[in-house]
């Protein structure tokens, strides 16, 4: 595997296979990750009888075999990793594919709603390689022109989370058409399914968590299509307390420079009744606690420009303790060091990621809200 980056520095290079290590072992380095992922694939490689090895420009980290000869890369930037294995050749008659059966969703026709691209994309692809015709638009208004105007659908997969009107809003107009009230409706969600458990007038066929396999969406397609009923598959949605917030109000900032860690750590805060607010790196994230009052920061340890542990201290520094927000660590170092190094900059609780939630609640419960400044 070829890695066209910025290469490794030689006196680095002894880092890469370590567990929980990385070539930039600052808080605020630029680039992310646990420190495991080559220290793991390293293993597996010697597990298999092989080896691993990298060669950034010349020079050698890991294993290489004895006859190895560095090559001259000049000044080429990036690195390059290899592996090797060692495995039998199964006999040929000895592999029998298992091919799915597709022929109930042959040639049958589906409607399918998402405003995001992606998730277009991706539904249109596996539904077509099953042999069914798809018709695919980004809001709910083009899908009811849709039902108007098309033959009728065997199918339809909605979003919930759309412009102009949500996924159970758009099911009901759906039910009230006369080409719609008996298609079976899979409903798709990343917001947790409260809005199913007020909807069985709907008659969903599933209502089922984002994101989603597509071995589980075909068993559910099969489903729907042969009248099976209702399917609830978002699991543990029902460990979320949606009045947590009204019996703990709290007004909360999130410190992550992380896209998805920040969409993770809002819709959980969501589907707990809250609206955080979210900045991008410790500095944003005081001036943010200068701008306005907040009784809990969620703060990532590892950011650009400034880290959570110094954003932490400043915080300390320039606030007293009935004056400041509560600061919670969020990281992805699990090591004994990290939660002290976290609490001697003046943090108050840590929480590991990936956020669990009742690890999140315990968090905080063990918070109060703050009078505001104008309080004071």
């Amino acid at each position: 595997m070829r890695d066209t980056g910025i290469g490794i520095l030689p006196s680095r290079m002894h880092r890469l296979f370590r567990s929980f290590s990385q070539v930039d072992a600052s808080t605020t380095r630029e680039y992310g990750g646990t420190g495991l992922g080559l220290a793991i694939s390293k293993q597996l490689a010697e597990l298999m009888g092989g080896r691993m090895w990298v060669d950034s420009k010349g020079v050698f980290a890991g294993n290489p075999p004895p006859d190895r000869k560095p090559k001259s890369t000049g000044d080429t930037p990036g690195a390059t990793f290899h592996f090797t294995v060692i495995a039998e050749i199964a006999p040929a008659d000895s592999i029998t594919p298992q091919v799915p059966d597709f022929s109930s969703l042959i040639d049958k026709r589906v409607l399918i709603v998402d405003d995001n691209f992606t998730n277009r994309k991706i539904l249109t692809l596996e539904t077509q390689s099953w042999g069914m015709h798809s018709t695919v638009v980004d809001r709910p208004s083009a899908a009811l022109t849709a039902m108007d105007t098309e033959q009728t659908f065997d199918l339809a997969i909605l979003d919930v989370q759309m412009p102009e009107m949500d996924g159970i809003e758009l099911a009901r107009h759906i039910r009230q058409h006369q080409r719609g009230k008996h298609i079976p409706l899979v409903v798709l969600t990343s917001m947790g399914w409260e809005s199913a458990n007020q909807s069985y007038d709907l008659q969903f066929a599933a209502f089922v968590s984002k994101p989603i396999k597509q071995s589980q969406l075909y068993n559910i397609l099969l489903g729907a299509l042969s009248g099976r009923p209702l399917v609830r598959t978002i699991s543990g949605a029902n460990n979320y307390d949606v009045e947590f917030a009204a019996r703990l109000p709290l007004k909360i900032l999130i410190a992550e420079d992380n896209i998805v860690n920040q969409k993770v750590a809002t819709q959980t805060l969501q589907r707990l009744g809250y609206r955080a607010d979210v900045v991008s790196n410790g500095r944003e994230a005081i001036e943010a606690v200068a701008r306005q009052h907040y009784d809990i920061v969620l703060m990532d340890m590892q950011m650009p420009v400034m880290d959570g542990l110094e954003a932490s201290r400043q915080i300390c520094q320039r606030w007293q303790a009935d004056r400041r927000p509560r600061l919670i660590a969020l990281t992805a170092n699990a090591m004994r060091g990290d939660r002290d190094a976290c609490l001697d900059a003046g943090m108050d609780d840590y929480i590991s990621k990936p956020i669990r939630l009742d690890e999140l609640t315990e968090a905080l419960k063990r918070s109060r809200p703050r009078r505001s400044q104008a309080e004071l």
